[in-house]
């Protein structure tokens, strides 16, 4: 009893939203009840959701056409901002002895390669020293090469050992200076403290260069190559964009983020970017020709992919297609569409109510139809009774 009120209360809703019957007699989900007692017979097919351009027009509902084009995308990525490992060194102790004085005496401090970090006092450099100018006096050149080679191994430079010759008396300190130009990424030691062969002292990193690790998601990584171009945003700089080109990519996969590290370059000649700071990164692909339709014309149901197509006589049926590579506007259509088949390409969501709609209606009808006069349809009269 209560199947057969919502029926009627369905059946007097259609008929009030239809009025009088379209010419012909019946409506359209009628059209397809082919074979039973008292229906007219069967119309031309009136599959699919009929759609007027004018009205598509005003609740913004566009069209397209399937076309072989490039399918280009971007692959967006987020990282953080570190030195590049090539541009930093470690300077070490090469001999035992006691900073004497500590020039570079901050963590960073901008240093130029050449400057003295420290003044180290070592007996074994004060012997060193002696000995050279023993061989020098002795004109023993074989002798004089090994003392000059012993100091250079020490990471005494040659000035300080020219300087030498021409004093020729030997100085309780020598310099221990910066190997290359950078900033002092890390200090480890202090004035007056002892140290020996092997203590790391500083780290010197230069970042005029910088690296970006970012994180590519799994379904990106066929897109990503080596030597790809992009373009780096930071937050503190929020009107520059940075240059940078894709140099290394991890071999294996992150198995708890499914994500694939990618390393870029960036020029940092300017010095606006720091370490540390986090980085937005789009990597331009160039996409391969491929049957395409804009993204949003493929409705995800989710197990299925759905557009509506133009059957030719301004009718729109639900096709099932399968899709591949996604670009920034246009979505790759494998199998399911070809080119010049035109489809709705956007506001694909009031399509597939109206079909959703139409479909459920007419399997209510098909259940209660029976015994009910809906939009006109002959019922057969009962055992006894005359048919007006």
């Amino acid at each position: 009893m209560k199947l057969l009120k919502i029926g009627l209360l369905v059946a007097v809703t259609i008929a009030g939203c239809k009025g009088k019957p379209a010419p012909g007699g019946e409506s359209a989900a009628m059209q397809d009840m082919k074979g039973m007692p008292g229906m007219p017979a069967a119309s031309p097919d009136s599959s699919g959701v009929p759609i007027n351009r004018t009205e598509a027009q005003r609740l913004g509902i566009t069209f397209a056409r399937a076309s072989e084009r490039p399918v280009q995308s971007s692959v967006r990525a987020v990282g953080v901002l570190n030195y590049a490992e090539p541009n930093r060194a470690y300077v070490n102790a090469r001999v035992s002895g006691w900073v004497e004085h500590l020039y570079a005496d901050y963590v960073g401090k901008r240093i130029e390669r050449g400057e003295p970090l420290l003044a180290l006092y070592s007996p074994d450099l004060v012997s060193a020293q002696e000995e050279y100018l023993l061989a020098r006096r002795l004109k023993d050149d074989t002798l004089a090469a090994g003392a000059r080679r012993r100091l250079e191994l020490w990471d005494i430079g040659a000035d300080q050992i020219d300087s030498l010759e021409r004093r020729g008396t030997a100085t309780r300190t020598l310099l221990l200076r910066a190997p290359r130009s950078g900033e002092i990424v890390e200090k480890m030691v202090i004035d007056g403290q002892a140290v020996k062969p092997g203590d790391n002292l500083f780290l010197i990193a230069d970042r005029r260069v910088l690296w970006v690790d970012v994180a590519v998601f799994e379904r990106d990584a066929p897109a990503v190559r080596v030597g790809m171009r992009a373009m780096v945003r930071v937050d503190a700089v929020p009107r520059a964009t940075f240059e940078g080109r894709l140099t290394f990519i991890q071999p294996q996969l992150d198995e708890r983020t499914r994500t694939l590290t990618a390393r870029l370059d960036v020029d940092n000649a300017n010095g606006a970017l720091r370490p540390g700071m986090y980085a937005t990164v789009e990597l331009s692909t160039a996409g391969r020709r491929a049957v395409t339709v804009p993204l949003a014309a493929v409705l995800p149901t989710g197990t299925h992919n759905i557009v509506f197509v133009n059957r030719g006589d301004g009718r729109f049926l639900p096709r099932d297609v399968r899709v591949g590579q996604h670009g920034d506007s246009l979505i790759e259509i494998v199998e399911g569409l070809q080119p010049g088949d035109e489809v709705v390409a956007s506001a694909t969501f009031l399509l597939d109510s109206e079909s959703n709609l139409a479909a459920a209606i007419q399997g209510l009808m098909l259940q209660m139809g029976m015994g009910l006069n809906m939009g006109g349809m002959q019922v057969p009269p009962r055992e006894g009774e005359r048919r007006p």
